[in-house]
């Protein structure tokens, strides 16, 4: 919170926010596994849902997207709404679901096509204990602070037991694809600025995201030996930034996580982390991707 002092509220331990676009490569993963081609094309075009109010979800800015057609790792690299609903559909609403359970999200979510915009309130530590599957044999993590308390001559009262036993939350040839499509991300889409502007040049993928009225700014950055989670919000949900160029998570997050991350590169005793390398991904992989990343209707 603001200050201890007058506020007694851990946003990292006890909140749970609406995660945005952060919760698109679950829906991604879940698409993956259940048998969708990487390559397969989606329509961007707005859909307007009758049973559920009207709602049509649409893509920010004013571009008209409504002939063009991405494919998988195009859309997720665009964070293209549309094409995360239609994504969500084709793979199912309990299936999704289910993965994010299997990713270690126990918080509730809700069965609805806004699901795939992250309308789901997640706690901070939930969310990186998923991500973090991308870089362990696809096996969630439960974030823990305290390693082990010792007494005053040093017997050892209590050591964290690291969980035993977890099975992969999805298969080897999914996570390597969802790898390279988060690293497309920070190469060429939502957060790109992490090269253009910050000079970054280590292997980083990760995943922007902003909520309803810009209350939320995400930004998720995934390196070999690092998982970091920047949220920039305020205490009272109610009150928004004004527009989403100063709100959405590549204007207000990632530049906190950009400009520590240049201070790591600074430092050589941080080499271990910020020199580390993603592994190659097999020919097979990347043959999967090997695809126009958009289609264009014709006349």
């Amino acid at each position: 919170g603001i200050n201890f002092k007058y506020f007694k509220y851990g946003h990292i331990s006890q909140s749970r926010r609406q995660v945005g676009s952060t919760f698109k490569p679950i829906v991604y993963t879940a698409a993956l596994e259940s048998g969708i081609d990487p390559c397969q094309h989606f329509s961007a075009r707005e859909v307007r849902y009758e049973n559920l109010e009207d709602w049509t979800p649409s893509n920010s800015g004013d571009k008209d997207e409504a002939y063009l057609n991405y494919s998988m790792q195009a859309a997720l690299q665009n964070s293209v709404n549309t094409v995360a609903v239609k994504v969500l559909e084709q793979t199912g609403i309990p299936q999704v679901v289910a993965q994010a359970r299997a990713m270690g999200i126990d918080a509730p979510l809700p069965e609805k096509p806004s699901l795939a915009l992250g309308t789901g309130s997640i706690g901070i530590p939930e969310l990186a204990g998923a991500y973090a599957s991308f870089v362990n044999q696809s096996r969630p993590v439960t974030p823990y602070l305290i390693e082990r308390i010792t007494d005053r001559e040093g017997n050892v009262l209590y050591r964290h037991e690291p969980e035993k036993d977890l099975q992969p939350a999805y298969s080897e040839r999914t996570r390597q694809l969802m790898l390279e499509m988060l690293q497309a991300v920070v190469d060429g889409g939502t957060a790109s600025r992490i090269r253009s502007t910050y000079g970054l040049r280590g292997d980083i993928a990760g995943k922007t995201g902003t909520t309803q009225n810009n209350k939320d700014a995400w930004f998720v950055a995934l390196t070999p030996k690092l998982l970091n989670i920047t949220w920039v919000g305020l205490d009272n949900h109610e009150i928004g930034f004004s527009s989403t160029s100063l709100g959405q998570g590549a204007n207000a997050a990632l530049p906190i996580f950009a400009l520590w991350m240049q201070k790591l590169n600074a430092d050589n005793s941080f080499n271990y982390l910020t020199k580390a390398k993603f592994p190659t991904p097999n020919s097979a992989v990347m043959n999967q991707l090997d695809c126009d990343p958009v289609k264009r209707d014709g006349f």
